[in-house]
């Protein structure tokens, strides 16, 4: 049997499926190299450490957002509403990344390029280029939180119920009416961006 062929796509795709299975700790060099099949020095080849390889996850997640031309007439309200439900959808199928790209600002020159093609989107719709950039930082935190929420993994072992539903129910009415439409996470998202971007109009 040849030598697994190797490349730094192939790399890469790899490192983000074994993250969207096992999570950032679960990839260690040793897993990572029986993953792939190689000797888990190979990948120093194309990728300097871990941490490059980190970049590079985060870098392919951002490409997955992508970021399309915006529509005739588009506002900076607009712009950033689509910068933000983009970002939201690819990394709820990405949730074990979410820390990563909270955490790791990476300034590759994709990443730059998008980031400055964003920037001049907002300053076509008559934003100044800070203004841009601090709206974006803004609405970019409040939806990594808002993610971090939703399908981020606990810390630490599975939290316990310490209250039956039926005790909430009883003991504590206020909370309980409030829960009686259920958990609507979209709806709580866009109630939230919203708020932000409308306030963002009024500053």
């Amino acid at each position: 049997m040849g030598r697994p062929s190797l490349d730094r796509d192939t790399i890469v795709r790899t490192a983000l499926a074994v993250i969207d299975r096992d999570g950032v700790a679960g990839l260690t060099m040793r897993k990572f190299g029986a993953e792939l099949g190689v000797d888990p020095m190979a990948v120093y080849y194309y990728l300097p450490d871990k941490g490059a390889l980190f970049d590079a996850v985060v870098e392919a997640v951002l490409d997955e957002v992508g970021l399309p031309e915006p529509a005739p007439g588009a506002t900076w309200q607009s712009v950033v509403w689509d910068a933000c439900q983009r970002l939201r959808t690819v990394l709820r199928r990405h949730p074990h990344t979410v820390p990563l790209i909270g955490t790791r600002p990476v300034l590759t020159p994709r990443t730059l390029a998008s980031s400055d093609l964003l920037i001049r989107q907002l300053v076509d719709t008559g934003l100044s280029a800070p203004e841009g950039l601090r709206i974006l930082t803004c609405a970019r935190a409040y939806t990594l939180g808002h993610l971090l929420v939703e399908v981020g993994v606990p810390a630490g072992p599975p939290p316990e119920a310490n209250v039956a539903p039926a005790e909430v129910m009883a003991a504590y009415p206020a909370l309980a009416a409030g829960m009686a439409q259920g958990y609507d996470p979209d709806g709580q998202f866009d109630l939230g961006l919203r708020a932000l971007i409308d306030g963002l109009g009024g500053r």
